[in-house]
């Protein structure tokens, strides 16, 4: 990674943080695709989720986040239901009404790794979104990816692979934990300020235990051990706030309610977060401001600005 050097100037750094928009294409894929794990998956669609999910509401959020103008959108996976390919070709489109690559970083989530599925079936589809500063040869990211914008570097994590039937658990595992250690090690050493996207929940009892992250603890003792400013996580489809412990102090981990749900309680509608990092090395100010909605008119209600 490169870091500016010390001495620079205070950032300035706008995050958006958006998650699960969970676009359902079936219409017109052939059968032999629904004999496996997707074909529950679609049950669960048509009874249940497609009154919950709805495409309107992902477009008029993708609208009010493109209002923000953010340095960097954060979008922490499920972004397909079923992962199917005419489903990674539409969130593709809304990965461009967006902005470009260099603007929206994307992490996968369970739903996206619902089946194994070839890479050009699949997440190719959004390499260029996916990608770290300095992507691989083969265009497949080696997470943890990182995004470096001046004293900020944003660090995406997957948790997402294949799992058995009823199952939407996740896990990191060793080698990309012992990697993220040494990334963050060396953007402390940077004196940056450290912000972590993962899809599921790295919380104690956050999601139940089908949906659980497995190796949860292994995360918390890297975070304990080597610290981080701000985790940010998806899968759960709920406003929340909590921390982990670090270092230094309590590190801040946000959760964000699907991004096309249309109903429910309010900290379940859908929504998004306005993150704020100024200040310099070694002196980091984050706060955060919610966007809820979609309100009476179908717009999103900006709250007010709080610390993190």
């Amino acid at each position: 990674m490169s870091f500016v050097k010390p001495g620079t100037p205070a950032t300035r750094f706008t995050l958006v943080h958006i998650s699960d928009f969970h676009i359902c294409r079936p219409a017109g894929s052939p059968a032999h695709l629904f004999i496996n794990k997707r074909f529950f998956s679609r049950m669960s669609w048509c009874l249940r989720r497609r009154q919950a999910h709805r495409p309107e509401v992902l477009s008029t959020l993708i609208r009010a986040v493109r209002r923000v103008g953010a340095d960097l959108i954060a979008v922490t996976g499920d972004l397909t239901q079923l992962a199917l390919p005419a489903e990674f070709k539409h969130a593709r489109a809304c990965l461009e009404e967006l902005g470009p690559p260099g603007n929206v970083l994307v992490i996968p989530g369970n739903h996206d790794a619902l089946v194994a599925a070839a890479w050009e079936e699949s997440f190719a589809h959004w390499a260029d979104y996916m990608a770290a500063d300095a992507p691989g040869p083969d265009g497949r990211p080696v997470y943890p990816v990182s995004r470096v914008r001046g004293s900020v570097a944003v660090f995406g994590l997957t948790t997402a692979h294949p799992t058995r039937v009823f199952s939407a658990a996740g896990s990191l595992g060793s080698a990309q934990l012992e990697r993220l250690a040494a990334r963050l090690d060396e953007a402390a050493a940077a004196q940056a300020c450290r912000v972590l996207l993962i899809h599921h929940p790295p919380l104690k009892r956050a999601v139940s235990p089908h949906k659980r992250l497995t190796d949860a603890d292994a995360f918390r003792a890297v975070i304990a051990a080597h610290g981080a400013e701000l985790i940010l996580h998806g899968h759960c489809h709920l406003r929340s706030r909590a921390s982990l412990p670090g270092p230094s102090g309590a590190t801040p981990v946000f959760g964000v309610a699907s991004a096309s749900a249309a109903g429910g309680p309010p900290e379940r509608r859908a929504g998004f977060r306005v993150f704020r990092i100024s200040g310099a090395p070694g002196a980091w100010q984050i706060t955060v401001q919610d966007h809820a909605g979609p309100a009476a008119d179908g717009d999103f209600q900006a709250g007010p600005e709080t610390p993190a």
